[in-house]
Formats: structure tokens, sequence, C-alpha cells
């Protein structure tokens, strides 16, 4: 690759695309913006100028990160992670690029993990996760870009067309997920300063909204959290909960009779000035002010342990 010039040329497969090499192109083209550079990407099988090109997604039969060329379909494919996931194009490409992207090794470790180990274990025909009784796909993200292939039956958008937009929004999802992290991962950080100064408290208090379930997971000790709500005046209170993926282990409950009450309804039931929401399944309300939050907490934590 000519490191002084300030278009990368990136050549690809042409005909239907897959998640795994539109995610590729995304990750370069993130690259390229963090490098002042502008990505050019080709679409074709034509030998010539997949030989000519800097980088090479998908195609062309060889893995070589010293030279672009991230390919694994040839028949010793492109190596393995620990856990045993083939690497595919956006792997290979990840592998290379992805802590330059995220400025962070281990914001790009969790992005790994969470979208391109996913994405390469579907792409490899390698099984991620086991189907349960409701059906629900094995990678959501993946299947979403690949049906914007058949958007051509509806329209005759040509497949040059439909790769565009499936790379725009596969590059907003990678932005999204980078940020996600990144605000976690301070946000958590912040949650067990404040669960450290207030003594592991069973109400834990915070004076801005953060996202606080990963700190809270690891704190056994807290059944309610109180923060104020995004761009409103008004405070919300949430249950701790021990598994962030079960949402029943929830450590306690709002009183049953609260359940789905709003406004003067919720403040008759439960005594409590200002209260305003009390959600189905008791995990979730907002008061007013912090005062009315706090009343809620206690009353039940109260009722809860009579």
């Amino acid at each position: 690759m000519n490191l002084f010039s300030r278009t990368v040329k990136v050549v690809t497969h042409d005909g239907s695309f897959h998640p795994d090499e539109v995610f590729a192109c995304a990750a370069l083209s993130l690259w390229a913006e963090k490098n002042n550079k502008k990505l050019k990407i080709i679409r074709t099988r034509e030998k010539a100028i997949i030989e000519k090109a800097d980088m090479v997604v998908d195609m062309g039969g060889i893995f070589d990160s010293n030279t672009n060329r991230f390919d694994h379909h040839q028949k010793n494919r492109a190596g393995q992670r620990e856990n045993q996931i083939p690497y595919a194009s956006f792997g290979l490409v990840w592998k290379k690029y992805g802590v330059e992207i995220c400025n962070d090794p281990n914001v790009a470790f969790r992005i790994d993990q969470a979208l391109v180990v996913p994405i390469d274990a579907k792409d490899n025909g390698v099984n991620f996760s086991k189907n349960n009784e409701a059906s629900f796909r094995d990678c959501p993200i993946s299947e979403a870009i690949y049906n914007l292939n058949f958007i051509w039956q509806i329209n005759k958008t040509s497949p040059d067309e439909l790769f565009k937009k499936a790379l725009t929004i596969a590059k907003d999802i990678l932005v999204g997920e980078i940020a996600a992290i990144k605000v976690l991962a301070n946000d958590k950080k912040e949650t067990l300063e404040a669960i450290k100064v207030q003594n592991e408290p069973e109400i834990l208090i915070l004076d801005k909204n953060l996202e606080w379930c990963e700190a809270v997971a690891e704190c056994k000790n807290i059944k309610f959290v109180i923060s104020p709500r995004k761009e409103k005046s008004e405070w919300a209170i949430q249950v701790g909960r021990d598994n962030l993926e079960d949402y029943n282990s929830d450590r306690i409950k709002f009183p049953g009779n609260w359940f789905g009450l709003v406004g003067e309804d919720l403040e008759k039931v439960s005594g409590i000035k200002g209260a305003l929401f009390c959600a189905n399944g008791g995990w979730f309300a907002i008061a007013k002010t912090k005062e009315g939050v706090l009343a809620m907490a206690n009353k039940a934590l109260q009722i809860a342990q009579n």
C-alpha cells in the first residue's frame, strides 16, 4: 500500500454482498477517516484490478496482513480465535486495525466479542449460539445486512447501490458500538466510585445519569439505583439485577399494588407525593423529584422486609 497516497483502493467481490465484507469495509472506512485518507471501494472479480489494489477484502485467496490481503476462503482459511471461531474478512481487518480505530485495546476487544465474532461465525458456517424456543436468529445484525440484497426484487436497485446502503448502515452500527462501549466503561468507573463513597448502600444515589448496570451487577448489596432522567427534570429509580442478561434476577420489586399505576393513582396507593409511574413488573419507577424516588425506594424496602 502506498502510505503517501491519500486514496486507498479497496477491492471486494461484486454481486450479492455479505455482512463480513460490508463490515470489513465499514471498519476500513473509519480507519481511512482517522488517517485523513479517502477510501475507494471497487466491487469486481477482475484479476488485474485485484492485483493492483491497496487492500483486498473477502476474495483473492490470500490472507497476508502485511500486504492487506484479507481473504478467508482459501483451503487453510485464515486462522481462528482461542474460542475456535474462524476469522472471516471482518475479523481479519479488525484484528489489524481495530485498536487503531478505537484508540483503546479494551474497546477493540469488546467490539470483537460483541459484533465481530458473531458475524465471522455466521460467514464461516459456525453455530455461534443455539436457537431458543422462540426461534430467535443466530446473529440478527448479520441477517439484517444480508437481507438488503433482496431489495432489488422490489425496485430493481443495483447490487452496487445496495452495497453502498449496507455500508452506510454498517458504519453507523460500528460507530455506535464503539461509542457505547466507551461510555459504558467510563460510566462503570464512575458508578464504582460512587458505590465506594456510599459504602455499598442498599439504595445507590447517582447525581448524574450513568449507565450503571455493569457496576451494580458486581455489588450484590444494592437493591435500588436512583438517578436523574436524561433530558428531563424527573428522577428515575430502578432495581438492581444480579445478571445483566437475566430479567428474572432482579433483587427486589416494588409493591405489587403499584404496578402499572400512573400519576394520582400511584400517589394515592403509594402515599408518596410526586410519584409519577411504576412499570408493570415492578422494576422501574419515576417521580418528580429526587426526594420522591428516595421515598419510593425506602417504602419498597420497608414493605419487602415485613
